[in-house]
């Protein structure tokens, strides 16, 4: 059986600076990964290579196949990304921006149709969102706006999914409640997440795996309360 997620010796980087060196784990199963270190130790740099935006060495692989062999992933519903901010500068109502999540499955000028619509309200239920469907986007609060863009990233459905510090900015409430979605929808719906993040205290809860990219050496360390604690100790303690 293939690994959803297998990473191969993984070098990248920026002409002037090579940010991830010989990076290699596996994930045989749907998980949570929260992905953590030290500003510029590579966090981003490391999503930017499944998305094929940026140079690098060795092999990333999803569900067995190697990334550059396919160049639609996102298209084909095996990758999403829900970038560190999202803006929205126009009124839309909550429910049109989140059947948006499904224009990569359309054609091109093919519209939403009412079963899209109808899924999409699905979503905001399992959220609990159903109250803001019909609210204009831009009136939202940062908490509910953010629960907003997680119901697009799931009604996209995709097999693996990098969320790029998806609490920033967000209160404790918030936080721990985007926390939980995420670890219901890895149990729930068998997705694997990587989740770019700096609340660690959060992450105590969780059930899956950390990666220190501050770390000489990086592998898939167990979540638990002492991995958590002894992972903020070594990045409180500065680089090395």
């Amino acid at each position: 059986m293939n690994n959803i997620v297998e990473v191969k010796n993984l070098v990248a980087g920026y002409e002037s600076r090579t940010l991830i060196r010989n990076l290699s784990f596996s994930v045989p199963e749907p998980t949570f990964i929260a992905i953590v270190g030290h500003n510029g130790a590579g966090k981003t740099t490391f999503f930017k290579t499944f998305q094929q935006k940026v140079a690098y060495q060795g092999q990333l692989l999803v569900q067995g196949h190697n990334l550059t062999t396919l160049p639609n992933a996102t298209k084909q519903g095996i990758l999403s990304y829900l970038p560190q901010r999202n803006t929205v500068s126009f009124s839309i109502k909550v429910l049109d921006l989140v059947v948006m999540g499904l224009f990569r499955k359309k054609s091109f000028f093919e519209h939403y149709t009412t079963q899209d619509y109808e899924t999409a309200a699905d979503v905001l239920e399992q959220l609990q969102l159903t109250h803001l469907q019909d609210h204009d986007f831009t009136t939202l609060s940062g908490g509910e706006q953010q629960l907003v863009w997680l119901a697009q990233l799931m009604l996209q459905d995709a097999s693996i999914n990098l969320l790029d510090e998806p609490t920033q900015q967000l209160d404790v409430y918030y936080k721990n409640k985007v926390f939980r979605l995420l670890q219901s929808w890895v149990q729930e719906n068998q997705k694997t997440i990587l989740c770019i993040t700096h609340d660690l205290h959060n992450l105590i809860p969780m059930n899956g795996y950390l990666l220190n990219l501050s770390k000489p050496e990086p592998i898939l360390e167990v979540l638990s309360e002492e991995t958590v604690l002894a992972n903020q100790a070594f990045l409180e303690a500065g680089r090395n």
